[in-house]
Formats: C-alpha cells, sequence, structure tokens
C-alpha cells in the first residue's frame, strides 16, 4: 500500500509541474468553429461570438459559472440571438479553453481581462453584461466598475477570500497534480458526468441525452486542476458593498430547486439588489440557464425590452 501511495505522489507532482511550464492557452485550437482569443498580459481569453438574428437589438456578454466554459451558454445564446442579441461568450481564466494561471505569470484580475476583452470589441456603455453562477459575482464587479446598459444575473454566486490557511495546501504541487488527474480521468465515466449534469437541471430527460463532450473536453485541456487550484487566491470577491454604484437595470434570476446555492448566498444577493427585477425558475435547478433557456429568454427578452 505505502509503495502504491508513493507511486501515486509522485505522478501528481510529475503532472504539476508540467502545469507551471504549460500556462498558456493554445491559440491556434479553435474548440467551435467560431472559437477566437483575446491576448492581454501573459491571458490568452478564448471567447465566441454569436451573430443576431434579424434587426439588431444589442450585444450581451455572457460570463459562465465555477468549472464551467462558453458551453454553459449555448442553448441562452442561441435563443438571444434569435431574439436579436449579439452573445459574446467568453472562458473565465482557468476555465474552458482560456489560460490557466500558475505562479510564474503576472497574474490580472479577471474583471480587468473580461473588460477588456468587452472594450476591444464596443465600448462598455453599449453592453448588456449577464452572468451565471461564479460568473454573476464576476459581472457585478464590472458593473460597478463601468457604465453597462443592464445586468442580469441568473442564480449568481457571491465569491469571498479564500482562507489563508488553506494555502499551502491548495496551492501544492501535489493537490494540484491530483486535480489534474481527477477531472482528466474521473470526468470519462459517463454515469457520474450525468449525475452532477441532473443535480444540477433537475431534468432527467435533459441530463441523459446531454452531449457530455462539451463538458469534459473542457475539464480535461491544459491542466485545468492545477488552474483552479491557483485561481482560488487570485479571485477578487464580490463587492457587494459597492452595489449602489451599479444604476443600470438589474435583473435577478433565482431557482428554487437550486442545490449549489445556499439559502444565506441567496439571500446575499437578493439584499444587495433590494429594487432589482426578479424572477424564480419553479423547480428550476442551479444550471437553469441550459434546460430552461426557452423560459429565460422569454423574460430576459421582456426585461430588456422594458428598460432599454
Amino acid at each position: 500500500m505505502k509503495k502504491i501511495i508513493s507511486i501515486l505522489c509522485v505522478a501528481a507532482i510529475l503532472l504539476s509541474t508540467f502545469s507551471i511550464m504549460a500556462f498558456a492557452a493554445d491559440t491556434s485550437y479553435k474548440p467551435y468553429e467560431e472559437s477566437q482569443y483575446f491576448t492581454y498580459g501573459d491571458y490568452d481569453i478564448h471567447y465566441r461570438v454569436i451573430p443576431a438574428q434579424g434587426k439588431f437589438k444589442g450585444r450581451i456578454m455572457m460570463l459562465h459559472g465555477f468549472m464551467c466554459s462558453t458551453f454553459a451558454w449555448r442553448n441562452m445564446a442561441n435563443e438571444m440571438s434569435k431574439k436579436g442579441y449579439e452573445c459574446v461568450l467568453a472562458d473565465i481564466p482557468n476555465f474552458g479553453y482560456s489560460t490557466r494561471e500558475n505562479p510564474e505569470m503576472e497574474i490580472i484580475d479577471r474583471e480587468i481581462l473580461i473588460t477588456e476583452l468587452m472594450k476591444s470589441i464596443a465600448p462598455m456603455d453599449e453592453w448588456i453584461l449577464a452572468g451565471h453562477s461564479m460568473g454573476g459575482g464576476v459581472a457585478v464587479n464590472i458593473a460597478i466598475e463601468n457604465p453597462v446598459k443592464s445586468l442580469l444575473l441568473y442564480c449568481p454566486a457571491p465569491q469571498s477570500e479564500f482562507p489563508e490557511e488553506m494555502k499551502g495546501l491548495v496551492q501544492s504541487d501535489i493537490m494540484k497534480g491530483t486535480m489534474n488527474a481527477f477531472f482528466k480521468y474521473g470526468t470519462e465515466i459517463d454515469p457520474l458526468v450525468k449525475m452532477v449534469i441532473f443535480m444540477a437541471t433537475l431534468d432527467c430527460k435533459f441530463s441523459n441525452e446531454y452531449d457530455l463532450d462539451g463538458v469534459t473536453d473542457a475539464v480535461q485541456y491544459d491542466d485545468f486542476g492545477a488552474g483552479m487550484c491557483e485561481m482560488m487566491y487570485n479571485v477578487k470577491p464580490t463587492d457587494l458593498e459597492n452595489v449602489d454604484k451599479i444604476t443600470c437595470p438589474v435583473l435577478l434570476v433565482q431557482a428554487s430547486g437550486d442545490m449549489v446555492l445556499n439559502a444565506q448566498m441567496k439571500d446575499q444577493m437578493n439584499s444587495a439588489f433590494p429594487d432589482a427585477t426578479t424572477y424564480n425558475v419553479i423547480g428550476g435547478g442551479h444550471q437553469c440557464i441550459e434546460n430552461r433557456a426557452k423560459e429565460l429568454a422569454t423574460v430576459t427578452s421582456l426585461f430588456l425590452w422594458k428598460n432599454k
């Protein structure tokens, strides 16, 4: 048993060592036909543009949640595109096909990276900003600092500082290597992935028919686990004390069956935006942006029409 443990530890160290060497995204790799990369500092941010159909009504930046990627927005983006909105889907650093952070690079707040990407496409005051889960916390921080047209929050998760006493463990070579191995090989177990999707959507039919490659390809790509460990200490906490600086209309969507956000997290966001237009997805899970996309696109487009 001791010999097996030793071998696993050595393998984990080798995996984590590689993750420190290969932190940049491969900008020649196009996981989607419309894949593009935005370079800023040491970062390459993967993003996709879904054009508006018919009369152009606006431009939406869509930010995904924890352990997700642009794939999570595919249904919402298609629905909003049909309604006349150009949708830009971005992989937040350490997720999807964007750069994985490591100790050797100059760290830049993800809010700055996304803001600079948005500015490279259009002025900030022309943007509608959408965030799901973790992406909701990022979107709030961006909206505090920038004059966006509207803020769309779907099951938003406020970010907080990670305990300093855990830094040594989470950022250790063994932990990073172990996480790399888990996401590379653990996500090849289809029943496990489908179970996670069901828990996130509460939709058996949807989870059984789910295109698993859309999830697994991104988390198996380029040292996902190591980047996620590094990210935990680089995130900027959601600045809920300064949300009064957000003057644009806010749509706040929660899901009644959300198994990811606890009551306290929901209350934090609800209390921070008492004047927001609210919507409750009855029977919906945390990933309601996927299996309830048509419903949410209708709610969203009505909100935007009323606040144009």
